[in-house]
């Protein structure tokens, strides 16, 4: 008899469990579109700066500017190049701090 008694209060707690997983999946099914919007746009954005010709030599430009307006003003040539690498930030970087940045939101 104890071995039913425990097999029913098992029974519940998978029914509790079943309800639980619906829960979670009910709120990804609402949040995940919106999450992956928020994620999507900024990518988008972000391809097109680098796949875009004109936008990708404008950029050329502007790190090529900034590393020689530092070395014109005496500082020196590595600290000029570090501090452009970090203005002038990688593409994978942007983009793990935007998943970073969406996770905390979420």
């Amino acid at each position: 008899m104890e071995n039913e008694r425990d097999i029913s209060i098992d029974i519940g707690e998978g029914d509790k469990d079943i309800e639980e997983l619906k829960e979670v999946l009910s709120v990804l099914r609402s949040e995940l579109p919106v999450l992956l919007k928020g994620l999507i746009e900024p990518i988008k954005e972000f391809m097109d700066l680098m796949y875009n010709s004109e936008r990708a030599r404008d950029r050329a430009r502007a790190i090529a500017s900034f590393y020689k307006e530092l070395v014109d003003q005496g500082i020196p040539e590595n600290l000029a190049l570090n501090l452009t690498k970090e203005h002038f930030i990688n593409p994978m970087a942007i983009i793990k701090e935007l998943m970073k940045m969406k996770g905390e939101e979420g």
